[in-house]
């Protein structure tokens, strides 16, 4: 095999490593679905054929042929995770489980004295993980706590004023993420001065 011959055979083989490795990859975005669409061409095929020196009276010479698959189209459909709030949330109940009352102080003319009661409140909420509360901040979603389950009871102190009449708190509930359903109870208690 003579030089240039071995040149064009060592040429040939390294154009045909570099299609067979060679690899490109184009991405395109279907304006219908918004899909993305991915182009892969196929690694090239090459098969080389070699003849032996002896066999070629010029001194034998390498072929390269080459041959290409059609190239193979890959669709991905995206997937999109949305949060919702819950649908079909309701509060089923919303009660006083226990009324509260004032305490009496003592005064020396009459030397009695009681403590406070403190209201319970229990509620029971479907179609949510859980419930919000809110305590004398009815439009405020949540403003005593978000993280309630979506049934229970809580106890809580009921602050009186020091004048005569009636001291009055108001609590709320809402199904947890839902702040377009909710109730809200009026608790009155006397106070004794």
């Amino acid at each position: 095999m003579n030089g240039t011959t071995a040149r064009r055979l060592t040429g040939l083989l390294a154009v045909a490593a570099f299609t067979a490795v060679g690899c490109t990859s184009v991405q395109t975005s279907d304006a219908q679905g918004g899909r993305d669409t991915t182009t892969t061409p196929p690694p090239t095929e090459t098969v080389t054929v070699t003849a032996s020196d002896a066999a070629k009276p010029d001194g034998g010479s390498a072929k390269t042929t080459t041959r290409a698959t059609p190239p193979r189209t890959t669709t991905h459909h995206p997937t999109t995770t949305t949060a919702h709030p819950p649908t079909g949330a309701a509060i089923v109940s919303f009660t006083v489980v226990q009324k509260p009352s004032c305490p009496i102080n003592g005064t020396p003319e009459a030397p009695f004295n009681k403590p406070g009661v403190p209201v319970i409140i229990a509620w029971k909420i479907t179609g949510a993980p859980g419930a919000a509360i809110a305590v004398d901040n009815p439009t405020l979603y949540g403003a005593y706590g978000k993280d309630y389950p979506a049934s229970g009871q809580l106890e809580l102190s009921f602050p009186c004023s020091g004048t005569t009449g009636q001291t009055t708190h108001k609590y709320t509930v809402w199904p947890k993420d839902v702040k377009t359903v909710s109730k809200t109870l009026t608790v009155s208690a006397q106070n004794n001065p």
